[in-house]
C-alpha cells in the first residue's frame, strides 16, 4: 500500500530516528576508505578539538538521507543533486539522530516527466541540537 505525504511547499515531513553505534563509527569510514584516528583511535581522538571519536561526515549525510527515504520511496524517480551540506555538530557513539525534510519547492519539469522537488533537510540529535543541514533536488512522480 502506497502512503502519500503532503508535498505542498512549506510542508515539513518527519523521518525516522536511529542511534549511532560504536561499530558504525569504526566501520562506515573504513568502508569508505577514510582511515583516521578521529574515527578509529579513541586515545588520539581525545587530544583533538572533538574530544572523542566521531562519525565520518559523509556517513552522517547518508544516515540523514536514509532516515527520510521511506517518506518518498514510492514517488522518487531520481536524486539529482545534494546541495549546501553543512555539518554543525559532531555525532558520537550513542547519539540518536532524527531527520526531517521541508518541501521548499515542487515544480513541473519542462518537457520531461515528473516533478522537481526541492527540499530543505535537517538532522537533530536526542537533545534537539541541529547536527546537519542540506538540501536536495529530487525528481518525483505526480
Amino acid at each position: 500500500m502506497t502512503q502519500t505525504f503532503d508535498l505542498t511547499p512549506g510542508a515539513v515531513l518527519t523521518g525516522g530516528s536511529r542511534t549511532v553505534t560504536d561499530a558504525e563509527i569504526a566501520l562506515l569510514p573504513a568502508i569508505m576508505g577514510a582511515i583516521s584516528p578521529l574515527f578509529h583511535d579513541e586515545e588520539r581522538a581525545k587530544t583533538t578539538p572533538m574530544g572523542s571519536r566521531i562519525l565520518y561526515g559523509p556517513a552522517v549525510l547518508g544516515i540523514g538521507i536514509a532516515l527520510t527515504e521511506h517518506l518518498l520511496r514510492d514517488r522518487v524517480v531520481a536524486l539529482l543533486e545534494i546541495m549546501s551540506v553543512r555539518f554543525r555538530r559532531p555525532v558520537r557513539v550513542g547519539d540518536t539522530l532524527t531527520a526531517s525534510l521541508r518541501v521548499n519547492d515542487l515544480q513541473p519539469r519542462e518537457g520531461r516527466a515528473g516533478l522537481l522537488l526541492t527540499t530543505g533537510d535537517e538532522v537533530h540529535n536526542q537533545a534537539g541540537e541541529l547536527i546537519m543541514t542540506f538540501s536536495r533536488k529530487i525528481v518525483v512522480r505526480h
